[in-house]
């Protein structure tokens, strides 16, 4: 069992906290101290990249319908902070630019594709000069592989709810660093096997302090947490 230092990655900013995937939650992810910050990203009618979780709008925000129904426009319209609480009234939808000047200067920005990655999305990264900071996630291994096309400097990692014995050697394929993986399928010898490929190994989502523990024994880099505050050791994700 490992005693190494592990750091937060705020699961969609501090999410148990702020609404998630919104400029509050990432500021308080970063007041809480994590040097990671997760966020989903997705494309508006318009082709505008924007950063929300589900398909549709109706479980985070004010309005109905899907995000690539809805141009950018209508999109900014929307209430997305007040399902949680009427103190985040107003909150809105974020831009993948927004997000990137909220994080960017504090943590890591770590970017999870709901879609097949923009065309844009490296020329945004570079804009903030972000791409070999940021690190792109996606559990569709040829999204990875088009990423990789667009970029040879931008860090990748491959996401799988479960374990099997090729993943470490499907996560190095794909020339990614980081191999993250569903809480209940880690344990040390999944550690061990995505050491061997030279991977950083996280987990996903531990949201409790017995769960934050268990993976810190076991040698886990990262942990994906709503609550980033969880986590008492500060170590650079970069």
């Amino acid at each position: 069992m490992s005693s190494s230092p592990v750091f937060a990655v705020a699961h969609r900013g501090a999410s148990a906290d702020a609404p998630e995937n919104t400029v509050a939650a990432f500021d308080e992810a970063v007041r809480q101290g994590a040097v990671a910050i997760e966020f989903d990203l997705r494309l508006s009618a318009d082709g505008e990249m924007v950063v929300i979780h589900d398909e549709t709008v109706d479980r985070t925000t004010s309005g109905q319908g899907r995000v690539a129904a809805l141009d950018l426009l209508d999109l900014r319209r929307l209430d997305a902070g007040s399902w949680m609480h009427r103190r985040f009234a107003g909150i809105r939808i974020p831009t993948l630019d927004e997000a990137l000047l909220a994080i960017g200067p504090h943590a890591r920005p770590v970017i999870e594709l709901k879609v097949p990655p923009p065309a844009g999305l490296v020329d945004h990264l570079r804009k903030y000069d972000l791409e070999r900071e940021a690190l792109v996630l996606s559990f569709d291994r040829s999204w990875l592989t088009a990423v990789r096309r667009m970029s040879r400097d931008l860090p990748l990692g491959l996401l799988s709810e479960g374990w099997h014995h090729g993943l470490p050697e499907a996560a190095r394929q794909l020339d990614a660093e980081v191999l993250a993986v569903g809480i209940d399928a880690v344990g040390p010898g999944q550690v061990k096997a995505a050491e061997g490929f030279g991977l950083e190994l996280w987990c996903f989502t531990a949201n409790d302090i017995g769960m934050v523990a268990a993976c810190a024994a076991m040698g886990v880099t990262g942990i994906i947490t709503d609550h980033p505050d969880l986590i008492r050791t500060r170590q650079s994700a970069r």
